[in-house]
Protein backbone atom coordinates (compact mmCIF):
# COMPACT_ATOMS: atom_id res chain seq x y z
CA UNK A 1 0.00 0.00 0.00
CA UNK A 2 1.57 3.35 -1.02
CA UNK A 3 2.60 5.63 1.82
CA UNK A 4 0.51 8.75 2.53
CA UNK A 5 3.64 10.73 3.40
CA UNK A 6 5.98 10.45 0.40
CA UNK A 7 9.64 11.37 0.65
CA UNK A 8 10.06 11.98 -3.07
CA UNK A 9 7.67 13.45 -5.65
CA UNK A 10 8.28 12.82 -9.36
CA UNK A 11 6.57 15.46 -11.51
CA UNK A 12 5.82 14.14 -14.99
CA UNK A 13 4.10 16.34 -17.59
CA UNK A 14 2.62 14.03 -20.22
CA UNK A 15 0.62 14.64 -23.35
CA UNK A 16 -0.57 11.97 -25.79
CA UNK A 17 2.18 9.41 -25.16
CA UNK A 18 0.58 6.55 -23.21
CA UNK A 19 3.08 3.84 -24.12
CA UNK A 20 6.25 5.75 -23.11
CA UNK A 21 4.46 6.80 -19.93
CA UNK A 22 3.63 3.20 -19.01
CA UNK A 23 7.23 2.23 -19.76
CA UNK A 24 8.47 4.98 -17.41
CA UNK A 25 6.11 3.97 -14.64
CA UNK A 26 7.06 0.32 -15.01
CA UNK A 27 10.75 1.18 -14.75
CA UNK A 28 10.14 3.29 -11.62
CA UNK A 29 8.18 0.45 -10.02
CA UNK A 30 10.88 -2.09 -10.91
CA UNK A 31 13.91 -0.10 -9.72
CA UNK A 32 12.87 1.98 -6.70
CA UNK A 33 13.97 0.52 -3.40
CA UNK A 34 10.92 1.97 -1.62
CA UNK A 35 8.31 2.78 -4.28
CA UNK A 36 5.69 3.26 -1.56
CA UNK A 37 7.71 6.24 -0.27
CA UNK A 38 7.44 8.10 -3.57
CA UNK A 39 4.59 9.70 -5.46
CA UNK A 40 4.28 10.31 -9.18
CA UNK A 41 2.36 13.42 -10.17
CA UNK A 42 1.16 13.23 -13.77
CA UNK A 43 0.33 16.64 -15.21
CA UNK A 44 -2.05 16.25 -18.13
CA UNK A 45 -4.37 18.29 -20.35
CA UNK A 46 -8.11 17.97 -19.90
CA UNK A 47 -8.42 16.98 -23.57
CA UNK A 48 -5.67 14.33 -23.31
CA UNK A 49 -6.31 12.10 -20.26
CA UNK A 50 -3.96 9.18 -19.61
CA UNK A 51 -6.67 6.77 -18.49
CA UNK A 52 -6.26 3.96 -15.98
CA UNK A 53 -2.74 3.05 -14.87
CA UNK A 54 -2.48 -0.18 -12.88
CA UNK A 55 0.67 -0.11 -10.75
CA UNK A 56 -0.25 -1.36 -7.31
CA UNK A 57 3.02 -0.35 -5.66
CA UNK A 58 3.06 3.22 -7.02
CA UNK A 59 1.30 6.26 -5.60
CA UNK A 60 0.06 7.96 -8.78
CA UNK A 61 -2.02 11.11 -8.96
CA UNK A 62 -3.17 13.09 -11.97
CA UNK A 63 -3.38 16.86 -12.17
CA UNK A 64 -5.56 17.98 -15.07
CA UNK A 65 -5.56 21.44 -16.59
CA UNK A 66 -6.15 23.37 -19.81
CA UNK A 67 -4.15 22.55 -22.96
CA UNK A 68 -1.37 24.69 -24.45
CA UNK A 69 0.30 25.41 -21.12
CA UNK A 70 4.03 26.04 -21.09
CA UNK A 71 6.40 23.48 -19.60
CA UNK A 72 6.99 25.95 -16.79
CA UNK A 73 3.26 26.02 -16.03
CA UNK A 74 3.02 22.22 -16.20
CA UNK A 75 5.93 21.76 -13.80
CA UNK A 76 4.56 24.37 -11.43
CA UNK A 77 1.12 22.71 -11.41
CA UNK A 78 2.75 19.39 -10.56
CA UNK A 79 4.83 20.98 -7.82
CA UNK A 80 1.79 22.61 -6.20
CA UNK A 81 -0.04 19.26 -6.16
CA UNK A 82 2.92 17.30 -4.75
CA UNK A 83 3.65 16.50 -1.11
CA UNK A 84 7.13 14.94 -1.05
CA UNK A 85 9.99 16.37 0.95
CA UNK A 86 12.00 16.28 -2.29
CA UNK A 87 10.81 17.04 -5.82
CA UNK A 88 12.12 15.77 -9.14
CA UNK A 89 11.26 17.20 -12.57
CA UNK A 90 10.95 14.33 -15.02
CA UNK A 91 9.75 13.54 -18.56
CA UNK A 92 7.55 10.70 -19.78
CA UNK A 93 10.15 9.52 -22.33
CA UNK A 94 12.55 8.15 -19.72
CA UNK A 95 13.52 4.64 -18.61
CA UNK A 96 14.96 4.26 -15.11
CA UNK A 97 17.82 1.76 -15.27
CA UNK A 98 19.42 1.85 -11.79
CA UNK A 99 18.06 -0.14 -8.89
CA UNK A 100 17.89 1.65 -5.57
CA UNK A 101 18.11 5.10 -7.19
CA UNK A 102 15.68 6.58 -4.66
CA UNK A 103 17.83 5.59 -1.69
CA UNK A 104 20.94 7.01 -3.36
CA UNK A 105 19.20 10.34 -4.04
CA UNK A 106 17.94 10.72 -0.49
CA UNK A 107 21.36 9.85 0.94
CA UNK A 108 22.88 12.72 -1.05
CA UNK A 109 20.67 15.29 0.66
CA UNK A 110 21.70 13.95 4.05
CA UNK A 111 25.30 15.04 3.40
CA UNK A 112 24.42 18.65 4.17
CA UNK A 113 23.41 20.33 7.45
CA UNK A 114 20.35 21.88 5.79
CA UNK A 115 18.08 20.90 2.87
CA UNK A 116 19.66 23.27 0.32
CA UNK A 117 21.05 21.06 -2.46
CA UNK A 118 20.58 20.09 -6.08
CA UNK A 119 20.93 16.43 -7.05
CA UNK A 120 20.80 15.21 -10.63
CA UNK A 121 21.11 11.89 -12.38
CA UNK A 122 22.75 10.70 -15.60
CA UNK A 123 20.29 11.13 -18.49
CA UNK A 124 22.80 9.43 -20.90
CA UNK A 125 22.64 12.42 -23.30
CA UNK A 126 23.62 15.67 -21.58
CA UNK A 127 25.11 13.98 -18.51
CA UNK A 128 27.13 16.29 -16.23
CA UNK A 129 26.91 19.37 -18.48
CA UNK A 130 23.43 20.24 -17.22
CA UNK A 131 21.16 19.06 -14.41
CA UNK A 132 18.63 17.29 -16.62
CA UNK A 133 15.87 15.94 -14.35
CA UNK A 134 16.84 18.04 -11.30
CA UNK A 135 15.91 17.03 -7.75
CA UNK A 136 15.40 19.72 -5.10
CA UNK A 137 14.10 19.84 -1.55
CA UNK A 138 10.67 21.29 -0.93
CA UNK A 139 12.26 23.61 1.59
CA UNK A 140 14.48 25.09 -1.12
CA UNK A 141 11.51 25.56 -3.46
CA UNK A 142 9.52 27.29 -0.72
CA UNK A 143 12.49 29.51 0.02
CA UNK A 144 12.82 30.80 -3.55
CA UNK A 145 9.11 30.90 -4.39
CA UNK A 146 8.48 27.76 -6.42
CA UNK A 147 10.08 25.05 -8.53
CA UNK A 148 10.66 27.16 -11.68
CA UNK A 149 9.32 30.21 -13.53
CA UNK A 150 6.03 29.58 -15.32
CA UNK A 151 6.86 31.36 -18.58
CA UNK A 152 9.57 29.03 -19.91
CA UNK A 153 7.98 27.36 -22.93
CA UNK A 154 10.07 24.19 -23.01
CA UNK A 155 13.77 24.83 -22.45
CA UNK A 156 16.12 26.54 -19.99
CA UNK A 157 14.19 25.34 -16.93
CA UNK A 158 17.08 23.07 -15.94
CA UNK A 159 19.52 25.88 -16.76
CA UNK A 160 17.56 28.27 -14.53
CA UNK A 161 17.58 25.85 -11.61
CA UNK A 162 21.24 24.91 -11.94
CA UNK A 163 22.44 28.48 -12.40
CA UNK A 164 21.59 29.32 -8.79
CA UNK A 165 23.75 26.43 -7.60
CA UNK A 166 26.53 27.29 -10.06
CA UNK A 167 26.64 30.79 -8.59
CA UNK A 168 26.74 29.32 -5.10
CA UNK A 169 29.70 27.15 -6.17
CA UNK A 170 31.46 30.25 -7.54
CA UNK A 171 30.99 31.79 -4.10
CA UNK A 172 32.60 28.75 -2.47
CA UNK A 173 29.44 26.82 -1.54
CA UNK A 174 29.14 23.59 -3.52
CA UNK A 175 25.67 22.13 -3.11
CA UNK A 176 25.21 20.40 -6.48
CA UNK A 177 25.66 16.62 -6.71
CA UNK A 178 25.92 14.65 -9.95
CA UNK A 179 25.24 10.90 -9.89
CA UNK A 180 26.90 9.42 -13.00
CA UNK A 181 25.92 5.88 -12.06
CA UNK A 182 22.23 6.58 -11.50
CA UNK A 183 20.83 6.14 -14.99
CA UNK A 184 17.58 7.74 -16.14
CA UNK A 185 17.84 7.02 -19.85
CA UNK A 186 16.35 9.87 -21.85
CA UNK A 187 14.93 8.37 -25.04
CA UNK A 188 14.34 11.69 -26.80
CA UNK A 189 17.35 11.67 -29.12
CA UNK A 190 18.46 11.44 -32.73
CA UNK A 191 21.35 9.38 -34.04
CA UNK A 192 24.11 11.72 -35.23
CA UNK A 193 26.48 10.15 -37.80
CA UNK A 194 29.59 10.88 -35.72
CA UNK A 195 28.42 11.87 -32.23
CA UNK A 196 25.98 9.01 -31.70
CA UNK A 197 22.73 9.68 -29.87
CA UNK A 198 22.25 13.38 -29.12
CA UNK A 199 19.45 15.62 -27.90
CA UNK A 200 18.16 18.15 -30.43
CA UNK A 201 16.19 21.26 -29.45
CA UNK A 202 13.57 23.16 -31.43
CA UNK A 203 15.60 26.25 -32.45
CA UNK A 204 12.67 28.69 -32.45
CA UNK A 205 11.44 27.75 -28.98
CA UNK A 206 15.01 27.60 -27.67
CA UNK A 207 15.67 31.12 -28.94
CA UNK A 208 12.66 32.49 -27.06
CA UNK A 209 13.49 30.62 -23.87
CA UNK A 210 17.12 31.73 -24.11
CA UNK A 211 15.98 35.35 -24.02
CA UNK A 212 13.90 34.61 -20.93
CA UNK A 213 16.89 32.93 -19.29
CA UNK A 214 19.18 35.88 -19.95
CA UNK A 215 16.58 38.37 -18.69
CA UNK A 216 16.08 36.53 -15.39
CA UNK A 217 19.71 36.58 -14.23
CA UNK A 218 18.82 39.28 -11.62
CA UNK A 219 16.03 37.00 -10.36
CA UNK A 220 18.46 34.12 -9.90
CA UNK A 221 20.97 36.39 -8.14
CA UNK A 222 18.26 37.37 -5.69
CA UNK A 223 17.54 33.69 -5.13
CA UNK A 224 21.22 33.20 -4.34
CA UNK A 225 21.02 36.00 -1.78
CA UNK A 226 17.96 34.37 -0.22
CA UNK A 227 19.75 31.03 0.00
CA UNK A 228 22.86 32.63 1.49
CA UNK A 229 20.73 34.36 4.10
CA UNK A 230 19.22 30.99 5.02
CA UNK A 231 22.55 29.13 5.09
CA UNK A 232 24.77 31.77 6.67
CA UNK A 233 22.28 33.94 8.61
CA UNK A 234 23.45 37.23 7.13
CA UNK A 235 27.22 36.64 7.33
CA UNK A 236 27.83 36.74 3.59
CA UNK A 237 28.80 40.34 2.86
CA UNK A 238 32.19 39.26 1.48
CA UNK A 239 30.47 37.08 -1.14
CA UNK A 240 28.28 39.89 -2.42
CA UNK A 241 31.09 41.46 -4.46
CA UNK A 242 31.75 38.17 -6.25
CA UNK A 243 28.05 37.71 -6.94
CA UNK A 244 27.75 41.18 -8.45
CA UNK A 245 30.56 40.41 -10.90
CA UNK A 246 28.79 37.41 -12.46
CA UNK A 247 27.46 38.25 -15.92
CA UNK A 248 27.80 35.00 -17.91
CA UNK A 249 25.94 31.98 -16.57
CA UNK A 250 27.49 29.55 -19.04
CA UNK A 251 31.01 30.53 -17.95
CA UNK A 252 30.21 28.99 -14.55
CA UNK A 253 29.82 25.48 -15.95
CA UNK A 254 33.24 24.19 -15.03
CA UNK A 255 33.82 20.58 -13.91
CA UNK A 256 34.64 21.59 -10.33
CA UNK A 257 31.24 23.14 -9.67
CA UNK A 258 29.66 19.77 -8.84
CA UNK A 259 30.29 17.11 -6.27
CA UNK A 260 30.38 13.75 -8.04
CA UNK A 261 29.13 10.71 -6.12
CA UNK A 262 29.95 7.38 -7.73
CA UNK A 263 28.63 3.94 -7.00
CA UNK A 264 30.97 1.20 -5.76
CA UNK A 265 33.05 -0.42 -8.52
CA UNK A 266 31.18 -3.73 -8.32
CA UNK A 267 27.93 -1.84 -8.94
CA UNK A 268 29.39 0.06 -11.91
CA UNK A 269 31.06 -2.86 -13.68
CA UNK A 270 27.98 -4.43 -15.39
CA UNK A 271 26.83 -1.06 -16.75
CA UNK A 272 30.31 -0.15 -17.97
CA UNK A 273 30.58 -3.43 -19.88
CA UNK A 274 27.19 -2.74 -21.44
CA UNK A 275 28.27 0.76 -22.47
CA UNK A 276 31.47 -0.58 -24.04
CA UNK A 277 29.42 -3.07 -26.03
CA UNK A 278 27.06 -0.32 -27.20
CA UNK A 279 29.97 1.88 -28.31
CA UNK A 280 31.46 -1.00 -30.28
CA UNK A 281 28.14 -1.68 -32.01
CA UNK A 282 27.64 2.01 -32.86
CA UNK A 283 31.18 2.30 -34.24
CA UNK A 284 30.62 -0.77 -36.39
CA UNK A 285 27.33 0.60 -37.75
CA UNK A 286 28.92 3.95 -38.64
CA UNK A 287 32.26 2.85 -40.05
CA UNK A 288 32.16 -0.90 -40.67
CA UNK A 289 34.80 -3.43 -39.69
CA UNK A 290 37.67 -1.27 -41.01
CA UNK A 291 36.64 1.72 -38.89
CA UNK A 292 36.18 -0.51 -35.86
CA UNK A 293 39.66 -1.95 -36.32
CA UNK A 294 41.18 1.52 -36.70
CA UNK A 295 39.40 2.70 -33.54
CA UNK A 296 40.76 -0.30 -31.62
CA UNK A 297 44.31 0.36 -32.84
CA UNK A 298 44.03 4.03 -31.91
CA UNK A 299 42.80 3.12 -28.45
CA UNK A 300 45.68 0.68 -27.90
CA UNK A 301 48.20 3.30 -29.02
CA UNK A 302 46.79 5.84 -26.57
CA UNK A 303 47.09 3.32 -23.75
CA UNK A 304 50.63 2.42 -24.82
CA UNK A 305 51.95 5.98 -24.87
CA UNK A 306 50.03 7.31 -21.88
CA UNK A 307 52.29 9.16 -19.45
Amino acid sequence: MPSSTPSLSLIVPTRGRPEPLRRLLGSVAATARSPDRSEIVLVTDDDSPVGSLAFSNLNIKQVVGPPERTMGELNHAGYEASHGDYVMLLNDDVIVRTRGWDRTVLECFRQFPDPIALVHVNDTLIRDYLCTFPILSRKYCELIGGICPRDYERYRIDDHIEDVFNMLATLGIRRSIYLPDVIFEHCNSVNHPTAGHVYVSDPEILARDALRFDATLPVRKQQVRTVLEFIESGHYASRQVLLDRITDSFALRNPGRQLVVRAAWWQRAPRQLLEIGNRIRQCYKRTGITGLANAAVGRLNRLRFRD
